[in-house]
């Protein structure tokens, strides 16, 4: 990556709070999801600027919950600590998130702020944590025997006539190491997503979780409610996963179908994220650039580019102006480390110079052509 030449000189964030309440000047609508992208993971220097940016989002400006790119039912058990003392800190670190993101030190400290920040607040003031992954990444998919024993539970707790009982669905369901077989992904024969009892499992699902929106008006008020409803999206955008898996499909095609819909699901999380959080203030949201961005996001495999719609283009059409995005961008030289930066809002980057991106494994560099799409970008530079 190049150095970056700018029209504007942005804010500095060595107040993050002023830096972010200027930003908001330049925005049609105070956003219910303002997302902060990454543009690669295992950078530390993100994080901790992802940090700042939630405790000045909490402390001056109403923001009440963080949503991050993890698995939403492992996230259940971060909020479960964060909010009520469950578990302890390295139980939930190492249970609470998905593709090795318990090993960072910000997210330790991420997890430590929110306890300690939330042990003097009342309940309906405290900052609450999701994740908004699906249990999946592009190689391998979880069972949905999890979830769908959580769903068919809560349903059968609260009286309701489910058409079949556990005992059948962890048969159906079987070992889960058979589901997350990573040789699935590339020889669709390995999958069990087309296998009889997947298709009925797929029937069941949805059935269950048409039974918890067929009763809303009857449930929503109970305990659980809203957990048993990412349970229910979880269970039925699992078996969905699992059947592209198994699709006869050109390999690039079927893992294009399966990129797309792991977005389209991390988009209905975010989606009900901020519903329920709708009357308590708005919520921060962390993830690679490429799931948050409004373009196409895109990949190169075996010499094809694939295509598809991300989290944030759904989120775009679904929520409009309470839906920004700001993308952050390393500078050549900056180094590792706690680093300088700056914001800049999207009037800041008509000047802005990009270079052709060099491929970096899970680097995905911003490209010029996507800069009419952001609402800000924060421009680190070198460590401090």
């Amino acid at each position: 990556m190049s150095t970056l030449h700018l029209s504007e000189p942005g804010w500095d964030m060595t107040r993050p709070g002023a830096a972010l309440a200027s930003l908001f000047t330049t925005l049609p609508v105070r956003p219910r999801l303002l997302a902060l992208g990454e543009p690669t993971h295992g950078d530390e220097g993100f994080l901790l600027w992802r940090n700042r940016f939630l405790r000045a989002l909490v402390e001056e400006h109403g923001f009440r919950s963080i949503a991050i790119e993890s698995d939403a039912v492992a996230g259940l058990r971060v909020n479960a600590h964060v909010t009520a003392g469950e578990a302890t800190l390295d139980e939930v670190i190492g249970s609470g998130f998905s593709h090795g993101f318990g090993a960072y030190t910000a997210n330790h400290a991420l997890v430590a702020w929110l306890r300690e920040v939330n042990a003097g607040r009342d309940r309906a003031d405290q900052v609450c944590f999701y994740g908004f992954d699906p249990p999946l990444e592009n190689m391998w998919a979880a069972s949905p025997r999890t979830s769908l024993l959580a769903l068919h539970a809560f349903l059968t707790e609260h009286g309701q006539a489910v058409a079949v009982d556990a005992a059948t669905l962890k048969r159906l369901c079987g070992d889960d190491a058979h589901w997350t077989d990573e040789a699935a992904a590339l020889n669709p024969a390995a999958s069990l997503g087309r296998t009889p009892q997947a298709r009925e499992l797929r029937v069941l699902a949805d059935d269950l979780a048409t039974l918890l929106c067929r009763q809303a008006p009857e449930l929503a008020a109970r305990p659980g409610f809203w957990e048993a409803g990412l349970h229910a999206r979880t269970a039925t955008g699992l078996l969905r996963y699992h059947a592209v898996m198994a699709d006869l499909a050109p390999t690039p095609t079927r893992v294009e179908r399966m990129l797309a819909l792991r977005d389209l699901l991390m988009a209905d999380h975010l989606t009900a994220v901020a519903d329920r959080e709708r009357p308590r203030g708005p919520t921060l949201v962390f993830a690679h650039n490429s799931h948050l961005q409004r373009p196409r996001s895109e990949m190169r495999m075996r010499g094809e580019t694939l295509g598809w719609w991300s989290a944030g283009a759904h989120l775009d059409l679904r929520l409009g102006g309470d839906y920004a995005f700001v993308a952050s961008h390393r500078q050549v030289g900056a180094g590792q480390g706690i680093p300088t930066a700056r914001l800049f809002a999207a009037s800041d980057l008509g000047g802005l110079a990009l270079p052709t991106p060099d491929g970096t494994p899970q680097g995905f560099p911003l490209k010029a052509e996507q800069l009419p799409f952001l609402d800000g970008l924060l421009l680190l530079g070198a460590p401090v």
